[in-house]
């Protein structure tokens, strides 16, 4: 089986994803085999006058058709974030999405029966959500923050309450993120039904919350994924610290109206 060779920019990016891997680690958001990352490499990969057939070539019904011809990096099932940066090639595919969208070719990495991690089928409905749009993000991130889980336990979580309370909070979140969370109710992991959910939450946010399951980002590139997650949890953290201390944080309106005209004036 062949292995097409990586460009100096795709090298690059495997390095970010084992930056933020680490920091997801050491953060305690990535447990075990949890956590996964996908990233749109396609204009950084050359295709053209490859000969797929020495590829291994898997199987599978792949929707939305903007993903045909594609080229991901994603992460492989059952890997571990904190061995990512001591064996990224063990850790990661480079996958090609057949133009039948009947399924896909590993180009890359992984070892002779890895795939795709289980929650594949989101990372590609979201990446087509995102080439539909015509959307800047490439990256999607997903992982478990503690303190974001927690918060999604709560009676609250789904209602407009829920979204007042992260804005009032911490400031940075009603900045960077004006539009809210995404907040799907609770799906099994891996399954269509979630997958369908968040694609839809995704069409007006850049961050969605999995109930009781953890966050999914969108980004730019890695960093700017993570720094989404991080800064969601940061408010999470901050939240529950209040309420352990006996008081409900708060922004007033004109407070957080205040955030929303100092945000335009920096477009």
């Amino acid at each position: 089986m062949g292995e097409v060779s990586l460009s100096g920019e795709v090298q690059k990016i495997i390095k970010e994803i084992a930056e933020v891997a680490g920091y997801l680690w050491e953060k305690g958001w990535a447990e075990r085999n949890a956590g996964n990352i996908s990233v749109d490499v396609t204009e950084l990969v050359q295709q053209k006058g490859v000969n797929f057939a020495q590829f291994p070539r898997i199987p599978m019904s792949i929707s939305p058709s903007e993903l045909a011809g594609r080229c991901f990096l994603v992460t492989t099932t059952g890997s571990r974030f904190r061995d990512f940066a001591r064996q990224p090639k063990k850790s990661l595919l480079l996958v090609s999405i057949a133009d039948k969208l009947d399924g896909y070719y590993i180009l890359w990495g992984g070892e002779p029966e890895s795939r795709p991690t289980t929650e594949f089928v989101s990372h590609l409905k979201i990446q087509g959500l995102l080439l539909k749009n015509n959307s800047p993000q490439k990256v999607v991130l997903h992982s478990h923050p503690d303190e974001l889980i927690a918060l999604t336990h709560m009676e609250d979580y789904g209602k407009d309450r829920f979204q007042r309370f992260l804005w009032s909070t911490y400031v940075s979140v009603k900045f960077f993120l004006p539009e809210g969370v995404g907040m799907a109710s609770y799906q099994a992991g891996g399954s269509e039904e979630l997958a369908e959910v968040t694609v839809d939450l995704f069409q007006h946010h850049k961050a969605v919350l999995w109930q009781k399951h953890g966050c999914t980002t969108i980004g730019t590139d890695v960093a700017d994924a993570f720094d989404l997650m991080d800064m969601l949890n940061k408010a999470a953290k901050v939240f529950l610290l209040c309420k352990s201390a006996g008081y409900e944080p708060s922004l007033n309106q004109e407070q957080l109206a205040e955030l929303d005209r100092t945000r335009s004036k920096r477009r």
